[in-house]
């Protein structure tokens, strides 16, 4: 399965004002064992077997303009790490209802070079097309990836260490 359609955006704050970009680009696969695939249900303990998500830094894109995407670029080190990668390390389906499940995920996340072990919990959903649909959201500590938080008008505005991701992925049923 491949990303069919994905919406995400990471959100901070700096000593002006809160911000907000957008993802534009969203790449990724999913794997699911053979037994789900023929069950065509999900239950409580099953696994997805493999999942990765890639993000081209130069698809985020704030609506403050191209010098805060310069920026962005710049303390994500877009030239030498042009992806942000997600990998899948470990999962369990933790409850069910109905077509909805909740997923306790750990992963990998890579960004500016720098990989760091995440956690989280994902709501899940089986589309009434086969395919699967994903939420959740990850607050991230940017000096965890060896980042330095942007600034602008010789450090008078300086971006918050900390940034929270939302995301809504849905995988094709192919």
């Amino acid at each position: 399965m491949v990303v069919e359609n994905a919406t995400m955006t990471i959100t901070g704050t700096s000593t002006i004002h809160d911000w907000t970009s957008d993802v534009t680009a969203v790449q990724g696969s999913m794997t699911l064992d053979g037994k789900l695939l023929t069950r065509g249900s999900i239950k409580k303990g099953d696994k997805i077997k493999a999942m990765s998500i890639i993000i081209p830094v130069k698809s985020i894109i704030s609506p403050r303009g191209a010098t805060m995407d310069k920026k962005t670029y710049a303390a994500l080190k877009s030239e030498e790490h042009p992806n942000i990668v997600f990998t899948l390390t470990d999962n369990k389906v933790s409850s069910v209802e109905g077509k909805a499940f909740n997923v306790a995920a750990k992963g990998d996340l890579n960004i500016a070079g720098i990989t760091q072990p995440v956690e989280m919990d994902v709501e899940g959903r089986l589309t009434d097309q086969g395919g699967y649909w994903f939420k959740g959201s990850e607050k991230l500590n940017i000096k965890d990836y060896n980042m330095e938080p942007p600034s602008a008008m010789f450090g008078q505005i300086v971006t918050g260490e900390e940034v929270e991701i939302n995301f809504e992925v849905v995988f094709n049923a192919q």
